[in-house]
């Protein structure tokens, strides 16, 4: 299972995500999304635009390249010695905002959007995890990149499960002809061929 702590894996499935998620968008928009206040085209195309951005970041990298200008800033601010404790100042804020964020969602979110809460989850989910990374603490590090399970690295094992549960609900939710989206001018054309009532 080693080429699942593989930099092409991991760019194959935010590809994947991301290219699910502009077709998800796609197909709502042609079932006339914007007179259905159900649909929210423009959700999938940002989740979709969001998804093939983080593959040509990890594909090229970016993440790395990131890390070493701000290590490079710490050394020439004069900060680096006490960095350990600001980065972990920045994840708490993270952890927290993943949290506050959820729970405000669950809470607010109105019915006619709440089909897009899953997904939206889940991507936040990904996003604060790949901020986690890019904060670079050295002991999330040494989780992450340092410990394994059969070969597999925790942090791949994390990224990886949640690139499929992003795929895993884009599928679930992807719009179907029984989502009544279909229906909306059949009852027009069935009142109009329907034969008129037989008076006694």
């Amino acid at each position: 299972m080693t080429w699942v702590d593989t930099t092409p894996c991991a760019v194959l499935l935010y590809a994947l995500a991301g290219s699910m998620a502009l077709v998800i968008g796609v197909v709502e928009r042609h079932r006339d999304g914007a007179a259905d206040r159900r649909f929210w085209p423009m959700f999938w195309f940002a989740t979709g635009g969001l998804m093939l951005v983080m593959a040509a970041g990890r594909a090229s990298n970016v993440s790395d390249l990131l890390t070493d200008i701000g290590r490079e800033q710490a050394r020439s601010g004069g900060w680096y010695g006490v960095r350990r404790s600001l980065q972990a100042s920045v994840i708490g804020a993270v952890a927290a905002s993943w949290a506050m964020t959820v729970a405000v969602a669950v809470w607010r979110v109105p019915e006619r959007r709440r089909r897009y809460l899953p997904i939206a989850i889940v991507v936040f989910t990904l996003v604060c995890y790949a901020s986690v990374r890019l904060i670079s603490l050295h002991q999330v590090d040494a989780l992450l990149q340092h410990r394994d399970v059969r070969g597999v690295t925790v942090g791949a094992l994390i990224e990886v499960g949640l690139l499929l549960l992003v795929v895993a609900v884009s599928a679930w939710r992807f719009p179907r002809a029984n989502d009544g989206s279909l229906d909306k001018h059949a009852a027009p054309l069935v009142e109009r061929d329907a034969a008129p009532p037989v008076r006694g």
